[in-house]
């Protein structure tokens, strides 16, 4: 079943016994392991022992399949009560599951444990969200979507003014808009400026503060990914691929960035072709190449031909629309592409 808004707040504050199993999914993975613990604090009380919580991976369940419905019928050491987290993405645990539900519904297994599901983004099609929204008796799904522009602004305002603070002309219009749509990270950055600010003349928090300290990370990590994989610097690539996945960017963004950077790369070729030099070519990208990256993006236009931009693209299309088709996993798409792109593939 799917928990309405109204019986979400119901269920965050007091746990719906009848429920044993609790799907949380959404773009935003800040809010999804944030709601999580708050169930798991509600539902343990007072009585939360070491032996009360256990966490299991994907890889958890490719090594031994039982462990899922092992783990959610057994009885804590020492009594009380217990939860199991199982942290996954898209729908690689979606088996195990099913066949849990199944269990549970035929009276075959017996819940000891509350079992917390937390995934990524599920779509409709997606067998791990329709077995559990489809389950009327044992189990609900509870959508964690990005935080909207009021929600941020609320969550800025809020912690302004519990530290005595007061935001200058301009200055929360422009943290809102650098504001990283994942709640948990949102909520750090602006602790941060927070304690930046604490000691401000005036008790103020000026567009300069703002500068000094909320970097737009996201934007900034798109950039420096699209320009490791142009470079094949594979090891970097794939490191800021990870980082960029758990801040909550999403794969079609990241791969977005590289169509962009292969296209402006092409266009600027494309200029030298027709008898332009280098830094002519740069200034008639709109927007220009920015100056800190001209370097760079010389080394790359001059290392890339024509048509293995152009192959590049339609790779980047290719895998594009992989992505859009029903039961794809996005994250290994991307990063499939960048391994044959690193690896010069497209070069030959």
């Amino acid at each position: 079943m799917k928990l309405s808004s109204s019986a979400l707040l119901r269920f965050l504050n007091k746990p719906d016994p009848a429920i044993s199993v609790l799907l949380l999914y959404g773009p935003d993975h800040g809010l999804v392991g944030e709601r999580a613990k708050a169930i798991e604090n509600n539902y343990l009380g007072d009585d939360a022992g070491p032996f009360s919580q256990t966490i299991l991976t994907q890889p958890d369940l490719k090594n031994d399949p039982a462990v899922l419905q092992d783990e959610f019928c057994a009885l804590a050491l020492g009594g009380g009560a217990r939860v199991v987290r199982l942290k996954t993405t898209a729908d690689q645990s979606a088996k195990s599951v099913i066949s849990l539900l199944a269990a549970l519904d035929q009276g075959k297994i017996r819940p000891a444990a509350l079992l917390l599901i937390e995934a990524g983004d599920l779509g409709p099609r997606s067998g791990l969200r329709k077995a559990v929204e489809q389950n009327k008796t044992n189990a609900a799904t509870i959508a964690c979507y990005a935080p909207s522009v009021g929600d941020l602004r609320a969550l800025a305002q809020a912690q302004a003014d519990a530290c005595g603070l007061r935001y200058g002309p301009g200055a929360l219009d422009l943290l809102i808009a650098r504001l990283p749509q994942d709640r948990a990270l949102a909520g750090s950055e602006v602790e941060k400026l927070m304690l930046y600010c604490a000691q401000s003349d005036g008790h103020q928090i000026d567009i300069a503060d703002i500068n000094a300290i909320v970097i737009d990370s996201l934007e900034l990590g798109l950039d420096q990914f699209s320009f490791a994989v142009a470079s094949g610097a594979f090891a970097q690539a794939d490191q800021l691929l990870q980082n960029a996945l758990e801040a909550g960017q999403s794969p079609i963004a990241l791969l977005r960035a590289l169509q962009r950077h292969f296209a402006r790369l092409n266009e600027a070729k494309s200029a030298l072709d027709v008898g332009k030099d280098i830094k002519s070519a740069m200034a008639s990208l709109r927007p220009p190449v920015f100056f800190n990256a001209q370097q760079r993006f010389s080394r790359q236009l001059q290392a890339w031909s024509g048509p293995a931009l152009r192959r590049t693209m339609a790779l980047c299309l290719v895998t594009e629309r992989a992505m859009k088709s029903s039961g794809s996993i996005p994250d290994n798409l991307l990063a499939r592409l960048v391994v044959k792109v690193c690896a010069g593939r497209t070069k030959r």
